[in-house]
């Protein structure tokens, strides 16, 4: 551990508790500045978009096959 020593001023039964909270202090001022400071962090939250992309009609489709059949002469021989 590279700060070892630290221990020898500092008690852990002080320094460990007054490190945890001083992470979760500003871990949640880090979140509360994204929350008031940003446009897209609170619509995040909210879900989803409000509106949707309309469906565009697929282009125009291939012509089907013609339907009507076409005798052909019989054959002689």
């Amino acid at each position: 551990m590279i700060y070892g020593k630290l221990w020898l001023v500092v008690k852990p039964t002080v320094g460990i508790p007054l490190f945890l909270g001083a992470v979760a202090v500003s871990s949640f001022l880090v979140h509360y500045m994204l929350l008031t400071h940003t446009t897209w962090l609170p619509k995040y939250y909210e879900g989803g978009m409000k509106k949707t992309a309309a469906i565009e009609a697929p282009a125009e489709t291939a012509a089907a096959p013609p339907t009507t059949l076409v005798a052909a002469a019989p054959a002689t021989k």
